[in-house]
């Protein structure tokens, strides 16, 4: 990797490897909590395999999609993640704070999907809308638990607009639901929606992010 990279200067984040095409084997490491991460891109002088192109080049493989008993869809692995592996991104359409709450009033019967992003600039708060209800991919069916094993990163590719990058925060075995958190439960933000995760601390209820109760968004994000 190219160390002189602006883009791996600025990133809160780097890619750990030892074949540099053996993109499945990457692992992700933390340098900067306060920073999102930037891979290199078509702005880049970098080669395709460069060592900091990774989210980029779409979910890994061995990625399954089954139906539970009690959750309905939910994503599973076939093969063993390492920790620190990318799994996929949740991807889908950048929607406005207005298309988001008028999307969810008019989908009252059906899973809302629309992950909310909040991040800090000094004091402005910057809010972006996923919703992969009609162009995604199978981040999608990535269930909550009060026990997840992925982690979420927000980096950034070829622009400003966010990207949602999900990794193995723990060794997740094969035939393992994949699961991440939607935030934390407290007697402020229960949303009323059971959680099935079945987890030793499970909360009992699914969270959602009070500040944002008028679009009731189950997902959310806080760099």
């Amino acid at each position: 990797m190219d160390t002189n990279c602006s883009c791996v200067r600025r990133s809160g984040t780097y890619y750990q490897y030892k074949s540099i095409k053996s993109l499945e084997e990457y692992t992700i490491e933390e340098k900067n909590n306060n920073n999102c991460s930037y891979e290199c891109n078509s702005n880049c002088k970098c080669g395709t395999y460069c060592g900091n192109r990774l989210v980029q080049y779409g979910p890994r493989k061995d990625l399954v999609v089954e139906e539970t008993s009690d959750k309905g869809l939910a994503l599973y692995t076939s093969k063993k993640i390492p920790k620190g592996c990318f799994v996929c991104e949740y991807a889908g359409e950048i929607i406005t704070e207005a298309e988001a709450s008028k999307r969810f009033k008019s989908n009252t019967d059906k899973p809302n999907y629309i992950f909310c992003i909040k991040e800090n600039y000094a004091e402005k708060e910057v809010r972006t809308y996923i919703d992969p209800t009609f162009y995604g991919n199978i981040g999608r069916y990535i269930n909550h638990s009060c026990e997840p094993n992925t982690k979420l990163f927000i980096l950034r590719v070829d622009d400003t607009v966010p990207i949602l990058g999900i990794f193995a925060d723990k060794g997740i075995d094969e035939g393992s639901e994949i699961t991440y958190s939607y935030g934390t439960v407290n007697v402020n933000n229960i949303s009323g929606k059971k959680c099935f995760c079945g987890t030793e601390t499970c909360k009992g209820f699914l969270p959602f992010d009070p500040s944002v109760s008028d679009t009731q968004h189950q997902d959310y994000l806080e760099p």
